[in-house]
C-alpha cells in the first residue's frame, strides 16, 4: 500500500517541483510508484494547480473552507495575497508553514515595530518565513541565521524522526536574492550560536525558531530568553509537530521554572511574551 499521506506532504512541503526530483530518492519512489496513473493526477492538480486558481477564483470560498472567513485580518487582502505567492513562489519551494502559521508571524512581527530591539530568525531554510516577517517589520534590523546546508546531524533520541542534512537545497545566496527588496537584513552563516558573536550585545522584540532539533532549540532559548525586551516574543515553529517533538521538549524544560507561559497556537507554533 502505498503511503499516501508521505506524498500529499511532501508536495505540500516542497513544491511540485522538488517533489519530481525527490522521485529518484528509493522510499518516495517506491511510494509514488505505486499510485495509479488518475491517482498521480489526482495529487498533483489538489496540490498544486487547484489551491492557486482557487484563491484568484473564490477567494471568499477558500477563506471560509480554511475557517477564516469572519478574521479581521482577513479584510488584509495584501497580506493574504503575500501568503499565498510565497507559498505558491518556486524560490521558496513551498516554505514549512501553514497559512495560520505565516498569518501569526506578520501579526506578532508586526506588533513588535513599535517595541525597541531588533528582530532575528534561526532556521531560514529558503527564505519563505523572513520575508512575511520583513514585510511587517518596518525599518528594524533583521539578523537571519541558518547552516544554509540542512540540519546538523540530530543527538538526541528526541530528534530520531530527523536526519542530518534535511532541508538542505537552500544557500545563502539564493535567500539573498528571494529577499533582495528588504533593507536592514543581515545574514549569518553556520551554526548557531557560535555565529551569534555579532549580536551578543543586541536586545529583541521579535525572535523566530525553526529549527526543529531539541538541542538547536534549547541554544536557541538559552541565546535569545535573556536578551529579549519586555513585551518581546519568542515564536516557533514546530511545537506541537509530531516529526520534531524535541521542540517541545526543549521550550517545556525551560520554561518549566520561569513566569512566562508557553502560549500554544494553531498550528503547530507556540510563543512566549517576555515578562
Amino acid at each position: 500500500m502505498p503511503n499516501f499521506e508521505k506524498v500529499r506532504e511532501n508536495i505540500q512541503k516542497q513544491g511540485f517541483l522538488k517533489v519530481l526530483l525527490n522521485l529518484f530518492e528509493s522510499k518516495l519512489k517506491r511510494d509514488w510508484r505505486g499510485f495509479p496513473l488518475l491517482y498521480k493526477a489526482f495529487i498533483l492538480f489538489f496540490y498544486t494547480v487547484f489551491p492557486k486558481f482557487m484563491w484568484k477564483k473564490y477567494p471568499t470560498l477558500v477563506l471560509k473552507a480554511l475557517e477564516l472567513a469572519n478574521s479581521v485580518i482577513c479584510q488584509n487582502k495584501k497580506l493574504l495575497d503575500l501568503i499565498l505567492i510565497t507559498q505558491d513562489n518556486p524560490g521558496f519551494i513551498k516554505p514549512l508553514l501553514s497559512f495560520r502559521e505565516m498569518g501569526n508571524l506578520y501579526i506578532y512581527a508586526k506588533k513588535a515595530e513599535n517595541l525597541p530591539g531588533d528582530l532575528a530568525e534561526v532556521g531560514v531554510y529558503r527564505g519563505g518565513s523572513a520575508k512575511i516577517i520583513s514585510e511587517a517589520k518596518g525599518k528594524k534590523n533583521f539578523h537571519l541565521f541558518d547552516t544554509f546546508a540542512g540540519l546538523p546531524k540530530p543527538d538526541s533520541s528526541q530528534d530520531d524522526l530527523l536526519v542530518k542534512g534535511e532541508m538542505k537545497n537552500t544557500s545563502l545566496k539564493e535567500v539573498k536574492a528571494n529577499l533582495k527588496e528588504y533593507s536592514n537584513l543581515y545574514f549569518y552563516k553556520g551554526m548557531f550560536p557560535k555565529t551569534a558573536g555579532p549580536i551578543s550585545k543586541r536586545k529583541f522584540s521579535f525572535v523566530h525558531l525553526d529549527v526543529d532539533l531539541y538541542k538547536s532549540t534549547k541554544d536557541c532559548l538559552n541565546f535569545f530568553y535573556r536578551r529579549m525586551n519586555v513585551g518581546g516574543v519568542i515564536l516557533s515553529h514546530d511545537y506541537n509537530s509530531i516529526n520534531a517533538p524535541g521542540v517541545k521538549k526543549a521550550f517545556d524544560e525551560f520554561f518549566k521554572k520561569r513566569k512566562e507561559p508557553i502560549i500554544e497556537l494553531w498550528d503547530s507554533q507556540c510563543l512566549i511574551i517576555k515578562q
